[in-house]
């Protein structure tokens, strides 16, 4: 474990003072980041469909972790901020929140990853809460920023892309032998699944608030996630809930099988009937279900879920979906869940062991935070934390966009770079659309 050493760590009681905002553009949280500059860091979490944003600007105090410890030295580490906590606001007002993201692998981040880390905990100097309609305002130890006096930026229209037109065709066919390498080790019988990445380098610079407020209006069922740290930033739109706990309750999902939209409704009830009833996917799908609840099971927690998955449907893909729910047992935090489920099946493969040296030896490319939990606790214990796919890293001078499959026996490789575009393409489009340098 490492401290950050350009924030202390606080040794005394710290103070949390919350009060709500009633009108104008300070309403909603996007608004606030946009007016923060780049010399702070900056944190975004908004789920529209649950009536849910939150923004988390500066830093009171930051706690970097690494080695494969990160997650136990996190939740020490988040205990004792908040136990720092001395709370003074009215009774019904959220509590303060702590950030957190994780590396995909416990290995040093170098390059553009260099700024986020392993493993990365926040408590930030000013937080901005809205939910159920009322926005809220947390400033620890008097910390302040301006009240915005401009509304948030509006959302782009996502410009119409394939993301085969952007990438060239020595990346395309790295890609399809990297599925194929899959499949030769699946047939021999050392793996039963397997999630080979690649990533999509474009030379622009979105607007990282413009980004986001067209991340948020485009997938309104996904969490819009932003983490910013100088000119830095790493922005995804994900689906994928790898656990969120409230009260004694846990929620998780297995997210795996996938297939395109269309705007035909005949041609898309199609294609998500086909999803459903294709034993390829199917079985890749039942990895992850079985992955998840054997970790659980490791855990002493007993879940439940439906026997068979739905259709979750989303803007350009579609995806089988198994909500998973149970209690949580005493002596068991959000922490020790998210070390148990990461990384799942679905952006990891199974068995873990033989997938990481195929992925290190042959992927070529750092995946950094993407696919990796990113999310929010308070002290109360609840908190919520996504696998950030559909993402992209934002430098100063160029975006880059990652995506993966899942591979069983079965896959064909030219099917599952095709997947890899539409995924790619969730974020291309608003990307391209955010950019001044269209």
């Amino acid at each position: 474990m490492a401290l950050n050493e350009m924030v202390p760590k606080p040794a005394r009681p710290m103070s949390a003072t919350i009060t709500e905002v009633r009108n104008g553009p300070a309403l909603d949280p996007l608004a606030w980041l946009a007016t923060t500059p780049h010399t702070d860091e900056r944190w975004y979490w908004e789920v529209p469909e649950d009536d849910t944003a939150w923004v988390g600007i500066g830093s009171a105090a930051t706690i970097a972790t690494s080695g494969p410890g990160r997650f136990d030295e996190a939740a020490d580490q988040a205990d004792r901020l908040l136990d720092l906590l001395r709370v003074t606001g009215p009774a019904d007002a959220p509590l303060p929140r702590l950030a957190a993201g994780f590396a995909f692998d416990d290995t040093a981040q170098s390059g553009p990853w260099a700024p986020f880390g392993d493993g990365r905990l926040v408590l930030p100097a000013v937080q901005v809460l809205r939910r159920s309609g009322r926005t809220w305002v947390i400033r620890i130890d008097g910390h302040d920023r301006p009240t915005p006096v401009v509304v948030a930026p509006g959302p782009a229209e996502p410009v119409e892309v394939d993301a085969a037109d952007w990438a060239d065709e020595i990346s395309r066919s790295h890609y399809r032998h990297l599925v194929e390498l899959a499949l030769e080790a699946i047939d021999r019988g050392e793996l039963v699944k397997a999630v080979p990445c690649r990533s999509l380098r474009l030379e622009r610079r979105p607007d990282v608030a413009r980004l986001l407020a067209t991340l948020r209006h485009t997938y309104p069922a996904c969490a819009t996630v932003g983490v910013s740290i100088g000119t830095t930033s790493f922005v995804a739109a994900t689906p994928e809930r790898l656990v969120a706990v409230q009260g004694d309750r846990l929620h998780t999902a297995a997210l795996a099988g996938s297939a395109p939209r269309h705007a035909d409704p005949a041609i898309d009830a199609a294609l998500g009937q086909g999803l459903l009833t294709s034993p390829k996917e199917r079985s890749e799908h039942a990895v992850v279900v079985d992955a998840i609840d054997h970790a659980l099971r490791e855990l002493g927690v007993v879940d439940r879920h439906p026997a068979d998955p739905t259709l979750l449907r989303l803007h350009g893909i579609q995806h089988l979906h198994t909500p998973i729910e149970a209690e949580m047992p005493r002596g068991i935090g959000l922490f020790d869940v998210v070390d148990g489920l990461h990384p799942t099946p679905a952006v990891a493969g199974h068995p873990g062991g033989r997938s990481a040296e195929l992925r290190s030896t042959h992927e070529g490319m750092d995946r950094g935070w993407f696919a990796s939990p990113v999310g929010w606790l308070d002290s109360s214990g609840d908190g919520e934390f996504r696998v950030a796919l559909r993402s992209a890293l934002i430098t100063d001078v160029d975006t880059t966009l990652y995506a993966g499959a899942g591979v069983v026996r079965g896959s064909d490789p030219s099917r599952e770079l095709l997947e890899t575009d539409v995924k790619l393409g969730a974020l291309l489009g608003p990307v391209v659309a955010t950019s001044k340098n269209r």
